[in-house]
């Protein structure tokens, strides 16, 4: 089973604060794209990450990792990490999505990670993703995107795959 990390972030590595993103709704291009991604998938999410989507998210199989959730309609519930990799449905490609916490925990188990590093630093942020180590990372893909009238921001999707 390929695990991937699919993460955003700014140039230090920011990934949110106060359960959402740091560019809220300014870069649909980042939405789109990790919907293009996950598409089908099943994605593993920290409760906090769960709470702030609102919903499971469609036309994928939802693991949350929280020790108090009960599973319900839309999503499956895991104690920890290697339980929720346990819970992935066979033929389904695993996208862990966060948050922090989980992206630390996850780091050193998956293949792949699909990054949109936002060209900004936001000074608010206060949940980062671990600094990716060009020792164990190699990049494989990088799309720069100009902002437009719908992206506020420069952006760049990258793909690394574990050394």
């Amino acid at each position: 089973m390929t695990k991937t990390i699919v993460v955003a972030f700014d140039r230090n590595y920011g990934i949110g604060a106060e359960n959402d993103l740091l560019w809220q709704k300014d870069l649909p291009a980042d939405l789109q794209h990790f919907k293009d991604v996950t598409r089908g998938g099943a994605v593993i999410m920290g409760y906090n990450t769960f709470k702030s989507i609102g919903r499971p998210l469609p036309g994928r199989q939802n693991i949350i990792i929280d020790r108090e959730l009960k599973p319900a309609a839309g999503f499956d519930v895991a104690d920890n990490l290697p339980a929720a990799y346990d819970l992935v449905q066979q033929g389904r490609q695993t996208f862990v999505i966060g948050g922090g916490k989980i992206f630390a925990a996850a780091i050193d188990t998956v293949d792949r990670i699909i990054a949109t590093k936002v060209d900004e630093v936001f000074d608010h942020s206060s949940v980062f993703f671990p600094a990716i180590d060009p020792l164990v990372w190699q990049e494989v893909e990088h799309i720069k995107n100009p902002a437009d009238d719908k992206n506020k921001y420069n952006y760049e999707f990258i793909t690394y795959k574990r050394r």
